[in-house]
């Protein structure tokens, strides 16, 4: 087994909760045997090989970077803390954020200046073009990594809604598609099943990461679109399929994950059924189709019954205008 040392992936502040739940998810998802991860405002330190590394990292959505851990000091200790630093050979850049607000403004040059004075009695300081950049996040103490891989967050931009051939305005940004498919724990090579696919944007985002996707929908026109759309990204997929959501164990079977974001809105198609009973018979089918312990990711504009056979895990609020809140919410099957 390869060595793991310690990484911290410094979360962006977008949500209060979803980038560390999954990264905790992603973690759970690429490592077969995940050490206890370590949480606190805006980090997960998890001890994780070079390879595991690499491979959460390059699923990840809600993270801003990933780097070899140093450790942790309060305020008072920054200059003792610095000395004691194992440094690399070549020189190293300096920089510290403040995660959602934490500290004072002026605090973060403050930081870095003593730690870059203390750090520059052995390697030299470069701003521009380091060989390595030296990490500082103030939260809840100055937390000192070295960054090892930043999160290419702008790919998400260039799959957005309006960069697709065929697009609904009502899809989830591909960062909230692509943490959703992260949060029901999908390993590569596992199917992964939307019985709401609409556009395609959450099948596009499990294609990405290496799932088997599978889609459905009760509109063939929608199922063309989507089509249309991963095939537009050259992306693989399993099967598209014109189904109701009453139909999935008929048309699918057993799948190993669930991603979803059923219609809730006004414009939305339902068929002239409402939208709450949509919703609680949607529950009762993926229960049906999803494989012992699996979990399903489904986003709701509230709460609904859901069958015994499923337990609520976690739940996430994310609220979109004043007349709308998702809330997704992560099932296990029992």
């Amino acid at each position: 087994m390869m060595e793991r040392r310690p990484y911290l992936f410094e979360l962006s502040g977008e949500h209060p909760s979803l980038p560390k739940a999954e990264v905790l998810a992603t973690i759970e998802a690429e490592v077969r045997t995940p050490s206890p991860a370590t949480e606190g405002p805006g980090y997960v330190i998890s001890r994780l090989s070079a390879e595991e590394m690499e491979r959460v990292a390059e699923r990840l959505a809600l993270t801003h970077r990933v780097g070899a851990y140093h450790g942790s000091c309060n305020l008072d200790d920054l200059a003792t803390f610095a000395s004691s630093l194992e440094l690399p050979e070549g020189s190293i850049s300096v920089r510290v954020k403040r995660y959602r607000g934490r500290g004072e403004p002026e605090q973060t040059n403050l930081i870095a200046r003593k730690v870059g004075e203390v750090i520059s009695e052995q390697r030299k300081i470069d701003l521009r073009t380091p060989d390595f950049k030296l990490r500082l996040l103030l939260t809840d103490e100055v937390h000192f990594f070295f960054e090892e891989k930043e999160i290419d967050r702008d790919q998400y931009e260039t799959r957005h809604v309006r960069s697709r051939p065929y697009f609904s305005p009502i899809s989830l940004h591909p960062r909230y598609a692509r943490a959703l498919v992260n949060l029901t724990r999908v390993r590569r090579g596992q199917t992964l099943l939307d019985p709401f696919c609409g556009t395609g944007g959450i099948l596009l985002e499990a294609s990405l990461v290496g799932a088997k996707s599978l889609g459905s929908d009760i509109s063939p026109e929608m199922i063309d679109g989507c089509a249309e759309n991963l095939r537009h990204f050259n992306v693989a997929f399993e099967r598209l399929e014109v189904a109701d959501i009453g139909e999935l164990d008929d048309v699918f079977g057993t799948v190993d994950a669930v991603a979803t974001d059923p219609p809730y809105g006004r414009s939305a198609s339902t068929k002239k059924e409402p939208v709450i009973a949509l919703h609680e018979r949607a529950m009762e089918n993926i229960a049906e189709v999803l494989s012992s312990a699996a979990w399903a990711g489904v986003v709701l504009p509230k709460m609904v019954r859901y069958p015994t056979s499923l337990s609520l895990e976690d739940r996430h609020s994310q609220k979109v205008h004043r007349s709308l809140t998702r809330e997704y919410c992560l099932f296990k099957r029992l």
